[in-house]
């Protein structure tokens, strides 16, 4: 039946946003399914050299509000990798190892912000 999935969804949805996912981390422990990439098997994945990424799959991280365009950098990676590793399992969440990287930063002369977006890879 759909609607039980639909309703698992939207409340899934609705607790994603109302969580900080850095205060998600700190507070507990991964579930064991993020751990294993039980959500990674969702995603189509193939290899590339020594790594098994995502193959058509982004993840986004944010920054605003930093005094550096470099801190704004940090943050928008960092964001990148708390999201990715709560989803998919520490081993997903290393942006040294994604694939696809982007970086859009802008500064509206007060402070700086930036987009980071890439492809989930593991070892």
């Amino acid at each position: 039946m759909i609607r039980p999935f639909a309703t698992a969804i939207i409340g899934l949805a609705v607790a994603l946003v109302a969580i900080d996912p850095a205060d998600a981390q700190r507070k507990r422990a991964p579930s064991a399914s993020a751990q294993d990439g039980a959500l990674a098997s969702l995603h189509e994945q193939r290899r590339e050299g020594n790594r098994v990424c995502m193959v058509d799959h982004f993840h986004n991280g944010s920054s605003a509000g930093q005094p550096s365009r470099k801190a704004a950098e940090v943050a928008a990676m960092r964001s990148w990798a708390e999201f990715t590793a709560w989803e998919y399992g520490d081993h997903w969440g290393n942006p040294a190892m994604a694939g696809s990287k982007s970086m859009r930063c802008g500064n509206d002369g007060k402070s700086w912000s930036c987009d980071f977006d890439a492809r989930a890879c593991r070892r």
